[in-house]
């Protein structure tokens, strides 16, 4: 048997832990890979769906806790991150009008945004309570589209190898899928910044 093999055997035999760290630790891309492997029953889409929202879930309030936390406010009055974190603060109150839960929605999509968001949602004016709701729905939403997205990308390659059978190739497509997706959602998320910071 094969490495990749053994790989995705492993991968089919822990998807709960791998679909709730990945949310912790991979993000996006994570979710597009383990749907991709969810079309033909190599991993249980309904684990993944699950485990990788509350593993995004248990990311976010880490982050909103650590924005609350002494910590934090003690960084916070540094010259430099003082500076970076007022300039954000203005930045995000300007153009979004203060509209806390479509914030929290469109930061899902953009890399380098998230995590400040809700640190400063969480320091300013979140409570916890509130921070909770809005997230609950927010990643609902979001889990839900790019599940949708990993789920239609595994649909198209399965389609193209339907005649090759070649898991090599498979890998091979899901990679070039996965590198796209990255360059795509960066290159998104520069010109949203720069958009921004123009306004």
């Amino acid at each position: 048997m094969d490495i990749i093999s053994q790989i995705l055997i492993f991968f089919g035999n822990n998807t709960p832990a791998i679909s709730f760290f990945g949310a912790i630790i991979g993000g996006e891309e994570t979710l597009v890979l383990l749907t991709i492997y969810s079309v033909d029953g190599t991993l249980h889409l309904g684990y993944i769906l699950l485990f990788f929202y509350l593993g995004i879930m248990v990311s976010d309030t880490m982050w909103y806790l650590i924005g609350k936390s002494r910590l934090f406010a003690w960084l916070i009055k540094l010259k430099f991150i003082s500076s970076a974190y007022g300039y954000w603060g203005k930045l995000l109150d300007t153009t979004t009008k203060k509209k806390d839960f479509q914030t929290l929605f469109v930061t899902k999509f953009l890399y380098g945004f998230r995590i400040p968001t809700i640190m400063y949602l969480a320091r300013e004016r979140l409570s916890l309570q509130s921070f909770l709701k809005y997230s609950l729905l927010a990643n609902f939403i979001w889990v839900g589209i790019i599940s949708t997205l990993g789920w239609m990308t595994g649909k198209g390659i399965k389609t193209v190898t339907y005649f090759s059978n070649s898991i090599v190739l498979e890998v091979f497509l899901v990679g070039v899928v996965l590198v796209l997706f990255a360059i795509i959602m960066r290159a998104v998320s520069t010109r949203v910044k720069q958009w921004l910071q123009n306004k």
